[in-house]
């Protein structure tokens, strides 16, 4: 139990160092207010409600979860100051946060933990000393907390705000969290708090931090729901058709070998400043996996030193392969069955690795080898230290289609009965198989422009799966083609764009 004294101490010094600490997360090496990312229009509005008293009940929490490196830190220091990232165009559509009728706070949960103090301790100091109280608040206050997972009752505190604010709109809690199991899963939050995912950037996010060039507006959207949601292949076609030249006009705005430096480097928003990337930036994205096995994992799940020394090899082998067949990696790792599928499940909590399963005829579950795809590119290339065998170069596109799948698919697919991404392990299957509510199948096939490519894939797949809608083949160079009633071929450049 912390004393006073001690809390005194750290809240004096945390509060006069904040500006100093924020400094490098929200101004650029010119003295410029950093790009936002698109999340963070969406906090920007509910902190527009709070300060305008619309907030709704369920909105008062708020848990962002994230990999470590999408930038999570840094939307917190930019809904701090969000004042600053409000152009003058827009000031009277946020014109409850600029006139800052309200209090703020931010904590970092690590440090404070780093010194023995809870989050209970804390806040009871502080209604103390600025005599309040989180039951009958009559001024506004944001409070934001990083990393709160450190704090091993921090469920229990938020639930005690919400319960204990009933009566009043004037307290908003905005939480970040690395820790994604623990963070999305806390049993004391149950229907009391809304939760968000921040992802690592898609190509579109990365044009627009690294070179200010904006897709065209609506554009994302428009392609995601044409691929969802086309009749057929014709319709698709047609869509594709409609909007090549506006794909083309944007891209041929980017720097040379934007796409494929994205690909490599793009990921995470921390190495848009690198001017020298190349040299040093898989040892960064490298440090992200450290600290996620070190400060994340272990907390998550406790695993044996053998078993923890052993992880990046399994991510080398899953970044160099193209399925995983569980019982091979155990015999390569020299490790049982359950600490390798131990490992595999924590990487899958964590949001680093997403699992696609196959499925028999008829989507019959059954044992077959499992493909794990990174949630960015830059994740296998890393691990991979930019060395791509010739077999998994196809992989990075994968990828890519996963953080799409997960980011933007799963969002739109919601009101069509929820979306499940599969893939076909027979010999000659398809890469993806998508089925959205109970009917509607999309097979999905990255090829790599030789003739015919991926026609035999989906068709062999729809041999399999009972029929399917419509399939599409992408591949990086191929052209926007017609290949028969039910299969297009879809270059690489529209999910760029999406």
């Amino acid at each position: 139990m912390a004393n006073r004294e001690k809390i005194e101490g750290f809240y004096r010094l945390w509060t006069s160092e904040l500006d100093k600490l924020f400094s490098g997360y929200i101004y650029d090496e010119e003295g410029k207010p950093n790009p936002t990312r698109y999340i963070f229009s969406y906090y920007l509005t509910l902190l527009e409600k709070f300060a305008g008293n619309s907030l709704e009940e369920i909105e008062k929490i708020n848990i962002l979860s994230g990999i470590r490196g999408v930038g999570k830190t840094t939307l917190l220091a930019q809904l701090y100051y969000a004042t600053k990232f409000i152009s003058f165009s827009k000031k009277s559509k946020y014109a409850n946060i600029t006139s800052q009728n309200y209090d703020k706070i931010y904590l970092d949960v690590s440090r404070l933990s780093a010194e023995g103090i809870t989050l209970n301790e804390f806040f009871n100091y502080y209604q103390e000393r600025n005599d309040v109280r989180f039951v009958d608040l009559n001024k506004k206050l944001l409070i934001l907390l990083d990393e709160v997972h450190y704090d091993e009752k921090w469920g229990l505190f938020l639930k005690n705000i919400f319960d204990m604010t009933k009566s009043h709109k004037n307290i908003l809690v905005i939480v970040t969290g690395s820790s994604a199991l623990k963070i999305k899963l806390n049993p004391d939050l149950s229907r009391r708090s809304l939760s968000e995912e921040l992802y690592p950037l898609k190509f579109n996010e990365y044009a627009i931090l690294k070179n200010n060039i904006y897709p065209p507006k609506g554009l994302s959207d428009k392609i995601v729901e044409a691929i969802l949601f086309s009749k057929d292949a014709e319709e698709l076609f047609e869509f594709c058709k409609n909007h090549q030249n506006e794909i083309s006009r944007y891209l041929t705005n980017m720097p040379p070998n934007a796409e494929e430096d994205y690909l490599y480097f793009g990921g995470f928003p921390f190495i848009l400043r690198l001017k020298n990337k190349k040299s040093i930036v898989f040892e960064l994205v490298s440090g992200v996996i450290d600290k996620l096995i070190i400060k994340d994992l272990l907390e998550m799940r406790r695993f044996g030193s053998e078993t923890i020394s052993k992880i990046k090899d399994l991510l080398y082998l899953i970044a160099s392969s193209d399925s995983t067949d569980i019982d091979k990696l155990c015999n390569t790792l020299r490790l049982d069955y359950r600490p390798v599928r131990g490992i595999l499940d924590t990487l899958i909590q964590s949001g680093i690795l997403v699992e696609v399963r196959s499925y028999g005829q008829k989507f019959v579950k059954v044992r077959k080898p499992i493909k794990f795809l990174f949630i960015s590119p830059s994740l296998r290339i890393s691990i991979l230290n930019g060395i791509l065998p010739s077999e998994v170069k196809g992989k990075i596109l994968e990828d890519y289609l996963t953080l799409i799948f997960s980011k933007d698919f799963s969002k739109k697919g919601e009101a069509r009965g929820g979306i499940e991404v599969m893939y076909d392990s027979s010999s000659g299957g398809a890469d993806f198989v998508l089925r959205m509510g109970k009917d509607k199948k999309i097979i999905i096939e990255v090829g790599f422009a030789k003739e015919n490519a991926g026609i035999k894939q989906i068709e062999n797949t729809s041999k399999i799966i009972d029929g399917y809608d419509y399939g599409i083949i992408i591949s990086k160079t191929g052209d926007l083609e017609l290949s028969n009633d039910k299969i297009l071929g879809m270059p690489f450049n529209f999910w760029l764009a999406a």
